[in-house]
């Protein structure tokens, strides 16, 4: 496995065309499990094929193990590659498909057997080594591509581009489950690429947010989650996202609509004021807000809880807590300030200090 270094990479795939990828600066551990995650354009497909060597950058390097590999060839690189849909020879059973790639090195048929029936041993797909593509479900189809992806020792990256998009929803815990147990087993180096934040914040150990093209953000789940740096990165992160609202800092107290919500460090000036649902409440105590909606969701020492959507000044906002004790639509909105962020020109400037 490699650690890997890319530096300043920009990609334009016309000279005159806009940019895919603008300055991208990102560095992996050896036998690191690190996910890219992005909405559709964030250009994270682009920043896989340049990682496997299908593109060649506009600017900036790649450096696998401290060796530049920014011109090298795929095949320089020893990346292994599984994608959306499992590609499969029709014509070879499970062992056939596992092993072609020791084939094509000129392994012998021992060895070739050997380390298939490792690989097979180790994704659990020992059972059905003797099938055809077409006997298996798309689940198997999808272990049989990951397995071929790790049959070769020599494989310096696994690049996985989203790939639980056609698995069924019951079989994609498994496959999820099944991926890092390969990854925490082999020590491999990973970097799993999604639009599904569930699927990125549950596989990898650091999570890099893409955005047009550029890095918002990179950190491990809770960090995205806890403090994001971005106010994208708020609203990616989350189901719902992190609730932003306008508010203002005067003499080292926040404000929302005329309400002290908390103090901070942060320079006087309008923000936005960031809050996960879970930090907050509705009440009788706060910021005036009109209740839409309440959806029960279960239940917290007998009584019923959930989310509350409630308007703040046009803006909708979540609120996850107790549902006893809601009254008619007016209602006010408190906020925990030691759990406030502050976002201006879309950065985080100051967390509130309570």
């Amino acid at each position: 496995m490699a650690s890997i270094r890319i530096s300043g990479l920009h990609h334009r795939y016309e000279p005159d065309a806009a940019p895919v990828l603008e300055g991208v600066d990102l560095e992996l551990g050896d036998g690191e499990a690190h996910a890219i995650l992005g909405g559709s354009g964030a250009g994270k497909t682009t920043l896989l094929h340049l990682l496997a060597g299908l593109l060649h950058p506009s600017a900036g390097t790649i450096e696998f193990d401290g060796r530049e590999v920014t011109g090298a060839s795929p095949a320089e690189r020893h990346v292994a590659q599984v994608f959306q849909f499992p590609v499969l020879y029709p014509a070879l059973d499970v062992a056939g498909n596992l092993g072609f790639p020791l084939v094509n090195r000129g392994w012998s048929a021992a060895a070739v057997r050997r380390r298939v029936g490792e690989v097979a041993e180790l994704l659990s797909i020992a059972a059905l080594l003797t099938r055809k593509p077409k006997r298996l479900s798309l689940f198997e189809k999808q272990l049989t591509a990951i397995g071929r992806a790790l049959v070769r020792p020599d494989v310096a990256l696994v690049l996985l581009d989203e790939p639980l998009t056609a698995v069924e929803p019951a079989a994609k815990w498994r496959l999820r489950q099944a991926l890092k147990a390969v990854q925490d087993e082999l020590g491999l180096t990973m970097i799993y690429v999604t639009h599904d934040q569930t699927e990125a914040l549950t596989f990898a150990e650091r999570i890099t947010l893409l955005h047009h093209g550029k890095v918002l953000q990179t950190g491990s789940p809770e960090a995205l989650y806890q403090q994001p740096a971005h106010e994208a990165v708020a609203r990616f992160i989350g189901s719902p996202g992190m609730n932003l609202v306008d508010g203002e800092v005067s003499a080292g107290s926040i404000r929302c609509n005329g309400q002290v919500l908390g103090t901070t460090a942060a320079a006087d000036g309008r923000c936005l004021l960031g809050f996960r649902p879970e930090w907050a409440a509705v009440g009788d105590r706060g910021v005036p807000v009109t209740v839409r909606t309440t959806r029960a969701l279960g239940t917290l020492s007998g009584v019923a809880a959930g989310l509350v959507t409630a308007e703040l000044d046009g803006k909708v906002i979540h609120v996850q807590q107790r549902l006893d004790g809601l009254v008619g639509n007016q209602a006010r909105l408190l906020v925990d300030p030691s759990r406030i962020l502050l976002y201006r020109d879309g950065w985080l400037v100051n967390d509130a200090t309570g």
